[in-house]
C-alpha cells in the first residue's frame, strides 16, 4: 500500500474530480479519472482494486485480444505501412447482464422458485487497441539516430465520470514481419492483452451483472 501511493500521481481539478497515473515498471503504466473521488483514501483504495483485478472477465471480453492479434498480423501480412492499430470494443455491462440471465436460465430449470436477479441499467464500454508503430529516435547516450518499430497494447474502460487506461509497450526491432512469424512473440501479445483487459474491467466500484 505505501508503494503505491508513493507511485501514484494524482491531480484534483474539483470537489471530486481526480485525474491519476501511476507506472508499474517492464513497459506496464495505468492512468484514468474518477469524478467521485475526492480524497486520496478514496482514490488509493480505487486504483489498489484495478491493479489487483479480483473479478474475472467472461470469455467474450478476452476475445477482444484474439481477434485484435489476428487482425494485426494480417494487416502486416497485407500491406507496407509506418504504422497499425487495431481497435475493439465490447458493451461489458450488456456480457455481464447476459452470463447473468443465462445462469439465472440455467438454476431455473435445476432449482424451481429460484428468483431471477434484476439486470442494471449501466453499460459502459470497454475497448481494447494493439499497434505496431515505426519511430525515428535519437538514441540514448549516443548522439546517433535509433529506428525500429514499437509494439503498444491499451485496454481502456470508458464511462462518463469513470474511466481507467491499462497500457504497455515494448520496442519489437528493425523488421516488422518478424511479428508475423514469431509464434512466442504472439503469444505474449495475448498475454499482456488479457492481463491488460482483466485489469481495466475490474475499474467499476460496483457490481454491473
Amino acid at each position: 500500500m505505501r508503494q503505491l501511493t508513493k507511485r501514484l500521481a494524482a491531480w484534483w481539478e474539483d470537489l471530486g474530480r481526480v485525474r491519476w497515473h501511476i507506472p508499474l515498471g517492464r513497459g506496464w503504466q495505468a492512468s484514468g479519472s474518477f469524478d467521485n473521488c475526492a480524497s486520496r483514501t478514496c482514490l488509493v483504495r480505487r486504483v489498489r482494486l484495478i491493479l489487483k483485478a479480483p473479478r474475472e472477465p467472461p470469455r467474450r471480453v478476452y476475445r477482444l485480444a484474439d481477434v485484435a492479434l489476428d487482425h494485426l498480423v494480417g494487416m502486416v501480412s497485407d500491406a507496407e505501412l509506418d504504422s497499425y492499430e487495431v481497435r475493439l470494443g465490447v458493451n461489458i455491462g450488456a456480457a455481464d447482464a447476459y452470463d447473468g440471465a443465462l445462469a439465472d436460465a440455467v438454476l431455473a430449470k435445476l432449482a424451481p422458485g429460484h428468483r431471477a436477479r434484476g439486470g442494471g441499467s449501466r453499460f459502459p464500454e470497454l475497448f481494447l487497441s494493439v499497434s505496431l508503430t515505426y519511430d525515428v529516435y535519437d538514441c540514448p547516450n549516443s548522439g546517433e539516430l535509433c529506428e525500429g518499430w514499437w509494439l503498444g497494447v491499451s485496454a481502456v474502460y470508458s464511462l462518463p465520470g469513470e474511466s481507467c487506461a491499462v497500457e504497455w509497450s515494448r520496442y519489437v526491432g528493425a523488421d516488422v514481419h518478424a511479428v508475423v512469424r514469431d509464434v512466442a512473440l504472439q503469444d505474449a501479445i495475448l498475454r499482456v492483452a488479457y492481463k491488460a483487459l482483466r485489469h481495466a474491467y475490474n475499474t467499476p466500484t460496483v457490481a454491473l451483472a
